[in-house]
C-alpha cells in the first residue's frame, strides 16, 4: 500500500518531501547533537583575573594577622606592652586594608554575576556560579574576622592600658583562627571551581 501510493506520488512531491526529511535531520543534529560552543565575556574574565588576585591579597593579610596576634601573645606573655601596642595599631591598619579589599573583591563578583547569562554552554555557567558563590561566603567570613579581630584588639589595648583582664582574649583568637581557616577553604574552593570552568 505505501509503495503504491509511493508510485502514485508525483516526483516532484516526493523530492520535496525528501528535502524536508533531510531538512529536519540536520536540524536535529545540529540541535541535539553538536557540541554548543564556548562563549565566555571578556568583562567576565577581566572580573575573574581581578577577583583571584583581590582574593589572593585578602588570604595574605589574614595570614599575616595570624603571625601578628602570635607575637602580640608574646609580647602580652613578657609584659611588653609598647611594643604589643605598636602591633596592634599596625593590624588596625591592616584590618581597614582587608576591608578595602572586600568591597574591591564585591564589585568585581559584581561584574562576574553580571556575564553569567553571555556564557556557554549553560554547564560552564552553572559552574561559575558556584565560584561567585564560593567567593561571596569569603567576603561574608571576612566581614566576621574584621569583628573579631578588631574586638580582640580593643580588648588588647585595654588589658596593655590597665583598663581590663583580657579575659576574652582566648576565645576571640579561636574564633579568629576559625574565620582564617574558612577563608582560606573558600578561596581555594574558588580556584578549584574556576579550574573545572576553564575544562568546561
Amino acid at each position: 500500500m505505501i509503495t503504491d501510493l509511493y508510485s502514485k506520488t508525483p516526483k516532484r512531491i516526493r523530492l520535496l518531501i525528501l528535502f524536508i526529511i533531510i531538512i529536519l535531520i540536520g536540524y536535529f543534529v545540529l540541535r541535539f547533537l553538536t557540541v554548543e560552543t564556548r562563549n565566555v565575556p571578556e568583562d567576565f574574565l577581566r572580573a575573574r583575573q581581578e577577583a583571584s588576585l583581590i582574593a589572593s591579597e585578602i588570604v595574605a593579610i589574614s595570614n599575616e594577622s595570624t603571625n601578628n596576634l602570635n607575637e602580640i601573645a608574646e609580647l602580652d606573655k613578657e609584659g611588653k606592652y609598647t611594643e604589643a601596642l605598636v602591633l596592634i595599631s599596625q593590624e588596625l591598619k591592616r584590618n581597614r586594608q582587608a576591608r578595602e579589599k572586600a568591597i574591591k573583591l564585591s564589585v568585581q563578583l559584581e561584574t562576574m554575576a553580571k556575564n553569567l547569562s553571555q556564557i556557554s554552554p549553560a554547564s560552564a555557567s552553572q559552574v561559575a556560579l558556584q565560584a561567585i558563590s564560593s567567593e561571596t561566603a569569603l567576603i561574608s567570613r571576612l566581614i566576621t574576622y574584621n569583628e573579631y579581630l578588631t574586638q580582640l584588639l580593643e580588648v588588647l589595648r585595654e588589658k596593655f592600658l590597665g583598663k581590663s583582664d583580657g579575659d576574652k582574649i582566648l576565645e576571640l583568637l579561636v574564633k579568629i583562627n576559625g574565620e582564617i581557616q574558612a577563608i582560606n577553604d573558600l578561596n581555594r574552593k574558588f580556584n578549584e571551581v574556576m579550574g573545572e570552568f576553564d575544562l568546561k
